[in-house]
Formats: C-alpha cells, sequence, structure tokens
C-alpha cells in the first residue's frame, strides 16, 4: 500500500497572478458574455486546473486556467497545453448531448486559458450535496440513464482529437486511481484496460465535483482525462465515489446501487457483461475506492476515519483474494460500522 501523501499546497495564486498580462484580454471576452462583472471567485475542489467563476450583470462563467504544475499539488508538473485537447474533447461531447456538458465560449491558447458555460446552478456541483444529505435513487437512474445514452451515441465519435497518444491518456487516468496502491491485481486491471477491443470515449473522472445531478437535470464538467477505453470504466469509477459517500449506511446502498446500474446496464441498448467484464468492473470499483479513501490526491473523506479505514480492509482482502464481484465491494462500504467507546 501506498503511504505517502501529496505535501500539502502553498497558498493558491491569484487571477492576476496566474495570466498576468493576459489579464485584460481575458476579462473583456468574460465582459462580452456576462456583461458587467460583479465578481470573480476562485472554485475550489480540482486539483489539476486553476478553476474561476465570473459573475456579471447577465449571467455567470467559469475561467479555466491550465499551468506546468497542478494546482493543489505544485510538486507534479503537468502540461499546459492539453487544454487544448480538453477543448476538443468539450466540442465532441457538446455535439453528443449539449444540454450536458459545457459549451467552449472562448479560448485563449498562449494563455491556456478557456471560458466556458456555467452549467452548475448556484455554483454548487453534487460533492456539495453529498455533504448535506444522502444520493436518492432518483438521481441514480437519471445519471445511470444518461451516462449509458453518451455512451451508445458516443461510440461512433472520432476520437482522434488529442495531440498525444491515447495510451498517454490512458496512463494518466490510470496513475492514481488505479496505480498508486502498488496492488498487483490493479496493475492486471490497467493492463486489461489497456487492451479492450474496439475501445470508444470515456470520460475518465466522474466524480461528484465534476457533477450538478438532480432528479431532472444531470451537467457534467471536465473532461481532462477524457480517452478512449472500455465505457463501463466510468460507471465504475462513479460508483466508487457513491460507496465512500455512504458508508456504513446500508440501508442507502441498498436502494442506490441496483438504481444506478439497472438505470445504465438495462437501459437501451441493454448491456450485459461477460464474467471476465463483470470482475473488470469490480476491480475498478475497488481501486478507485481506495485511491479516495487513501487520499492519493486532496480529497476530503465524508464520514468518520474509522469507517474508512474498516472499508479499506475489506477492499484490500477483496484483492488478495482476486475474483470477487461488484456486490463484495458494496457490502465492504456497507458493513462498516462506527466502533463506540
Amino acid at each position: 500500500m501506498n503511504d505517502r501523501r501529496p505535501r500539502p499546497a502553498p497558498p493558491l495564486p491569484s487571477l492576476s497572478g496566474l495570466l498576468g498580462p493576459d489579464l485584460p484580454d481575458v476579462l473583456t471576452s468574460c465582459r462580452r458574455r456576462v456583461g458587467l462583472i460583479t465578481s470573480i471567485e476562485r472554485v475550489h475542489g480540482g486539483n489539476v486546473a486553476h478553476v474561476f467563476r465570473v459573475r456579471g450583470e447577465h449571467t455567470s462563467v467559469i475561467l479555466k486556467i491550465r499551468r506546468d504544475r497542478y494546482a493543489r499539488m505544485p510538486s507534479l508538473r503537468t502540461d499546459p497545453t492539453v487544454i487544448d485537447d480538453e477543448r476538443r474533447a468539450l466540442t465532441v461531447y457538446g455535439s453528443i448531448a449539449p444540454t450536458v456538458f459545457p459549451q467552449v465560449l472562448g479560448f485563449h491558447a498562449e494563455a491556456h486559458t478557456m471560458i466556458l458555460s456555467d452549467v452548475f446552478p448556484g455554483g454548487r456541483n453534487y460533492h456539495d450535496q453529498l455533504t448535506e444529505r444522502p444520493a436518492t435513487a432518483a438521481e441514480m437512474t437519471l445519471l445511470g440513464r444518461t451516462l449509458r445514452r453518451i455512451h451508445h451515441a458516443a461510440q461512433d465519435a472520432d476520437t482522434a482529437f488529442r495531440t498525444r497518444s491515447n495510451q498517454w491518456f490512458q496512463e494518466r487516468s490510470f496513475l492514481f486511481c488505479l496505480r498508486a496502491t502498488g496492488h498487483h491485481v490493479l496493475a492486471q486491471t490497467c493492463e486489461e484496460l489497456s487492451a479492450v477491443p474496439h475501445p470508444q470515449l470515456v470520460l475518465g473522472d466522474l466524480a461528484p465535483k465534476n457533477l450538478h445531478l438532480t432528479t431532472s437535470s444531470v451537467a457534467i464538467c471536465d473532461l481532462d482525462n477524457v480517452h478512449a477505453g472500455w465505457p463501463p470504466y466510468d460507471i465504475a469509477y462513479f460508483l466508487a465515489h457513491l460507496l465512500i459517500h455512504h458508508l456504513g449506511r446500508p440501508g442507502h446502498l441498498r436502494t442506490l446501487v441496483p438504481a444506478l446500474l439497472t438505470a445504465y446496464f438495462d437501459a437501451e441498448p441493454p448491456l450485459c457483461l461477460a464474467p471476465a467484464e463483470a470482475l473488470l468492473l469490480a476491480k475498478v470499483v475497488a481501486g478507485v475506492v481506495l485511491y479516495r479513501l487513501d487520499e492519493t490526491v486532496p480529497y476530503p473523506l465524508p464520514g468518520p476515519t474509522v469507517l474508512a479505514d474498516q472499508c479499506r480492509t475489506r477492499v484490500l482482502r477483496l484483492l488478495d483474494a482476486e475474483t470477487f464481484t461488484v456486490q463484495d465491494v458494496v457490502r465492504a462500504a456497507a458493513t462498516s460500522r462506527e466502533t463506540t467507546p
């Protein structure tokens, strides 16, 4: 198990500190969309990009800025030019589901900055909601159906919009969330995911912080990890987050998990997994659960540490056994209990 933690990040730079001489041009582009600017606030949650919400007299927009280091993990270098690849990904997904993904309203290539439509009403994401209340079965049903519809529509989409190889983007998705533990089963899982036949577009980071979700609408942002891969990866990735936000709550998980999986796999067209794929799904869920519980990258855990520790131990036992199901991982989360002194 990898017990290393990233060092605490220094104070984040201001918008003017990030954009420097490009600031006037970027703000002019924002004013064309929002009118008179009334406030600019940093959006917290992401680790890679610097994100700001610019509010104006008419509406609000999102500024997303890439630099050569991760925003909240500055010891890690990154390539700021890949923001152009995300711009292209948004164009592809925007043509598939225009009501789900933000529109690219402006792009300043030299500043590595995008201006996006603000698709999170009230500035709140689904992570914010889950810190206040449990998920609902209706929300899980809508998300599962929407994700299945997007995957189906994207099966013939052109995946050649990346400036780097697909393998490079796949590995960026797997590096932290599956490889960080060092467990041999998860290393094998990465190889299996890289070798799936007929790969198609995968979002790669379907976390609650990148979602706005109600019983009637879904919005998805942050397509930085889009790659060609195995579509159920996205549902497994989200399911892992659903589990850790409901640790030790079997009553909720008994309704939430079936709602999500039934909506995704039984939506038109129905999708049936072969036994090897069912195991692959379970291994991705287990790997992402460990990734979040170990806080490989900063992630505020929603419950008591004792619940996380118990769940982590159970999931590691599943991985050591090498053969298990998604329901085994669900039980590992549901049966955790806070100890009393």
